[in-house]
């Protein structure tokens, strides 16, 4: 046991001794948290404002858009029902206009829906609107079928609501760079190969005349490095929640486990590349590059993207690491879901323990 602390320290002084891991392992995610945090914090809570609908209709549907209006108003007999050229209440507003008229202002965008003589709707596009006023209508519909009063149907629904809730879809984008920041742990880990590879460094001359095995000295290297990595991790935990304020993470425990995994992913995924590739500028560029292409195709920059590969390549993915992990953290902290967390977990770990192995058996077999 002695001799397993005396390897951590060692490994960690090596760590804390280089400037490089301590920008790529604490001040770049930081930087990375502060950014994303200053430019969509203000976005988070940002109230949606949907204006009424804007409609067209012919004479013969004034009469029932008219009875809707009278039920939607607090008065209905403030109601003048004389003038059937426009129709106005707290849902939509109605021109009277002729269909030939309404189909060019529908291509214009001017108007979102012409509701015709028997009632059928004519659209351009699908939108809140758009739905918004077909269940309006579907709701006269049932009315006169049903021979019932108006006050039956709830015309005054509200179609878009404000939840009191601390999560907003823009939250997305934040879960997808922590996803990311959970796999930095790949830098240290991508020095391991260096040292027990001789490449023109003494300390993997050390390392691989020593009677220590090769395969230990592995697992301890990536030992150390996963302490220093949860260390890190919860440090940008602690930075979001109390320093930025910013709320991402609910007290769930399903967090820890997939927090975890996500960190011996990246950790695998280091030891790999660095064992297979000796330039350390190369090296660097290649987990950077892989780190923000995974990101990317999960959804950091356009989610365009993301729904693109969805329905074209779905596999991609579903075997992305960083897309699994962010979509977890979504289901965990917003939705309250663990349906496919076993699942994800032990893909990760699966991921890992294959890179692990063909790191290791590399490394053994490489002649000093």
């Amino acid at each position: 046991m002695n001799k397993l602390f005396t390897y951590i320290k060692y490994e960690l002084k090596l760590f804390l001794g280089n400037f490089g891991n301590m920008f790529w392992m604490m001040a770049f995610p930081l930087l990375l948290l502060t950014v994303f945090t200053l430019a969509f914090s203000s976005l988070r809570f940002e109230e949606i404002d949907i204006d009424k609908a804007k409609v067209g209709y012919h004479e013969d549907a004034f009469l029932p858009l008219s009875f809707i209006s009278m039920s939607l108003d607090s008065n209905p007999f403030s109601y003048n029902y004389a003038d059937n050229k426009t129709v106005d209440n707290n849902l939509f507003t109605g021109t009277l206009m002729t269909e030939e008229e309404a189909r060019k202002e529908l291509e214009q965008e001017k108007i979102d829906v012409f509701v015709k003589e028997d009632l059928s709707l004519v659209v351009n596009k699908n939108g809140i609107n758009q739905l918004m006023m077909d269940e309006v209508i579907t709701m006269y519909k049932q009315i006169l079928k049903l021979n019932l009063p108006l006050e039956s149907f709830e015309f005054n629904r509200k179609y878009v609501s404000d939840i009191g809730d601390k999560f907003s879809p823009i939250d997305v984008i934040f879960y997808s760079l922590f996803s990311m920041i959970t796999l930095y742990g790949s830098y240290l880990s991508s020095t391991i190969g260096n040292k027990l590879i001789v490449r023109d460094e003494k300390v993997s001359l050390r390392n691989i005349t020593s009677s220590t095995p090769m395969s230990w000295q592995v697992s301890v290297s990536v030992l150390t490095c996963f302490i220093w990595s949860v260390f890190m991790v919860g440090m940008m935990i602690f930075y979001t929640e109390f320093i930025l304020k910013q709320n991402f993470f609910s007290m769930d425990l399903h967090n820890v486990p997939l927090i975890l995994s996500a960190i011996v992913f990246g950790l695998s995924w280091g030891l790999f590349i660095g064992t297979f590739i000796a330039k350390e500028s190369t090296k660097i560029a290649a987990l950077i590059g892989s780190l923000l292409a995974m990101s990317s195709f999960s959804g950091l920059y356009s989610d365009s993207l993301r729904i693109q590969l969805q329905r074209m390549l779905p596999f991609i993915n579903e075997l992305n690491p960083i897309n699994i992990i962010g979509n977890e953290f979504i289901k965990i902290n917003m939705l309250s879901n663990y349906t496919t967390i076993s699942k994800s977990i032990g893909l990760l770990f699966g991921y890992s323990l294959f890179l692990i192995a063909i790191s290791t058996i590399y490394i053994r077999r490489k002649k000093a």
